[in-house]
């Protein structure tokens, strides 16, 4: 729950593991946006060639914790429709 999986891609996927980046989290027709720091924890080539890396958030407040409580559900909604 506090992760998030992204594709893209990139020429050496090997070089990504453990990496740190910020994610922006647009909100769409909110006036809220959210950006978080995680760590890339994984990263695997896609049959597409793409890049899947597997990132987790780190040192989240509560506040940031309940944002990507949020976001979980949203997505598992969508997903499912």
């Amino acid at each position: 729950m506090l992760g998030l999986g992204i594709m893209f891609n990139h020429p050496n996927p090997a070089q990504l593991s453990g990496r740190v980046v910020s994610v922006n989290l647009p909100g769409g027709r909110s006036c809220v946006n959210v950006r978080l720091e995680g760590e890339i924890k994984n990263a695997v080539v896609t049959m597409n060639r793409d890049v899947r890396v597997g990132i987790e958030f780190v040192q989240l407040s509560e506040t940031e914790q309940a944002i990507t409580a949020v976001l979980s559900v949203m997505s598992d909604v969508l997903a499912s429709n």
